[in-house]
């Protein structure tokens, strides 16, 4: 019993010394590999690209080193004309190998090594007599189409492809023509077969393993960077989520409610609530703007903006100094980018009633009195954007303000919503619904509005950022 327990120790410590020395061997053949793409490679090589010049290395090594065992063979066999022709594969597949290391020329390497072993074993099989004097050596040459499949890509495989049919035609009506029988022994004729199928098999299946497996890792590790960008994405999401206003402002004699919807998990949309002035005079400062394009770097321009509005509001009391000096700073920020930004800047003055706006390339915004069931704009047309011309000056506009009116300051991201179907959502919806819902209030409104927006859309997916703020002239005294 004793001698059993020791057997299967000695077992078990052979079979984990052997899946060691497997494991080894596997890791230095790895390491290998990767000296020998690297040793091709240049830094602006992809993954992809890398790849394949792995496999193509992998592949040349291969077939180099059994060109020099098919050529001994002739050679042993008495066959020396046969002999030269692998032989002389492998000399001239050397001599490339070396080349490529030097020049890293990939394309002329790639289609030198599928050329090789195109016409090389055409040749060989045409030396030895046809299909069944060569073992059906040609069969070699269908690595030239694969090869090209998996370093060339699909496209450029093709004509590979058609060649090696040509030349197995070609092969079988020299075979017909100089039906001779062969000269050598049978048993190494069926010897040469299986060696042939079996060795074409053997490097299709090792080269696919290897190519398949490399692809997984790097797909594997093009995911984790993928989940990486994600997270980094989710971060500046939450960031910028959390520099747009956390409530709405309550605010005497005005209803106000705002909201942002970006289509990507960052956008250039921008709204805020300002104090301006002192807080006796009964002012409130209001933004909304939209930046060229969206995601990261129209976030980042989004967030510049804001701060430079909310570092001058408290020092220039005038709405036109103000956007003057932002534009100015920006316009510095952004030169040689081609990104620049509209605003539509308004303040409330509750002590006089009015409401002073300016308007910097922005739509304009829609006002709707009810008793006369109307809707004007707040245009202020003329202004540029910011970030086009620094010395740009603004002009401001005022207007008087009454009790039930509602302000609606939007993006065009809002009318320009589209359907499944290509449809434009358009401003007629809005005024309907602002119209339906005139009694209500700003928060009500704007819930009316985005509902009717998704309705509208259905499943389409949202292609730019939305942005509205909903302001209601309440009959409290300011």
């Amino acid at each position: 019993m004793e001698s059993v327990r020791v057997k299967t120790w000695k077992i078990g410590i052979d079979k984990e010394e052997s899946g060691n020395k497997l494991e080894e061997i596997k890791k230095r053949l790895e390491t290998l590999l990767s000296r020998l793409s690297r040793a091709g490679g240049v830094p602006s090589d992809t993954e992809e690209h890398r790849l394949r010049k792995a496999v193509l290395i992998l592949f040349a090594g291969i077939c180099l080193i059994m060109g020099i065992f098919w050529g001994i063979a002739y050679l042993a066999l008495g066959r020396p004309l046969a002999g030269i022709f692998p032989l002389g594969y492998s000399t001239v597949s050397l001599i490339s190998l070396l080349y490529f290391f030097r020049s890293k020329g990939y394309k002329l390497f790639c289609r030198g090594q599928l050329a090789l072993i195109l016409i090389l074993p055409f040749l060989l099989q045409w030396s030895l007599g046809g299909y069944w004097s060569s073992g059906a050596v040609i069969i070699w040459s269908i690595l030239s189409p694969i090869g090209a499949l998996m370093f060339a890509g699909t496209t450029r495989a093709i004509p590979w492809f058609f060649a090696y049919v040509l030349l197995m035609v070609l092969s079988g009506l020299i075979n017909v023509r100089s039906a001779s029988p062969p000269d050598l022994p049978t048993f190494i004729t069926v010897t040469f077969f299986v060696m042939n199928i079996g060795g074409v098999s053997a490097i299709v299946f090792f080269l696919l393993k290897y190519f398949v497996h490399e692809r997984e890792r790097a797909m594997a590790k093009l995911d984790k960077e993928h989940r990486r960008v994600r997270q980094s994405l989710s971060l500046a999401m939450e960031v910028q989520q959390n520099l747009l206003p956390k409530s709405d402002p309550e605010v005497a004699g005005l209803d106000i409610c705002g909201k942002s919807i970006y289509c990507d998990e960052t956008g250039g949309d921008y709204y805020d609530f300002l104090e301006t002035g002192n807080p006796e005079d009964g002012k409130i400062g209001l933004a909304v703007g939209d930046v060229s394009d969206h995601g990261i770097p129209s976030a980042l321009l989004m967030t510049t903006t804001r701060a430079l509005i909310r570092q001058r509001c408290s020092q220039f009391g005038n709405p036109g100094r103000l956007v003057s000096e932002v534009n100015r700073q920006l316009t510095d920020d952004v030169r040689d980018s081609g990104r620049f930004m509209t605003l539509f800047y308004a303040e409330f003055d509750r002590k006089n009633k009015l409401v002073h706006w300016l308007n910097a390339g922005h739509e304009p915004a829609i006002i709707y009195s009810p008793h006369t069931d109307s809707f004007d704009e707040l245009s202020g047309r003329g202004n540029l954007p910011l970030g086009v011309a620094k010395d740009a000056e603004y002009t401001v506009n005022r207007q008087n303000i009454a009790p039930g009116q509602i302000i609606l300051i939007a993006t065009d991201g809002i009318w320009e919503a589209r359907n499944s179907d290509g449809e434009m959502y358009g401003k007629e919806k809005v005024y309907e619904i602002i119209r339906q819902n005139a009694q209500a209030g700003a928060n009500d409104i704007q819930r009316a509005i985005l509902a009717s927006l998704k309705a509208f859309r259905k499943d389409a997916k949202l292609e730019d950022d939305m942005t509205m703020v909903v302001v209601k002239i309440k009959d409290d005294p300011f």
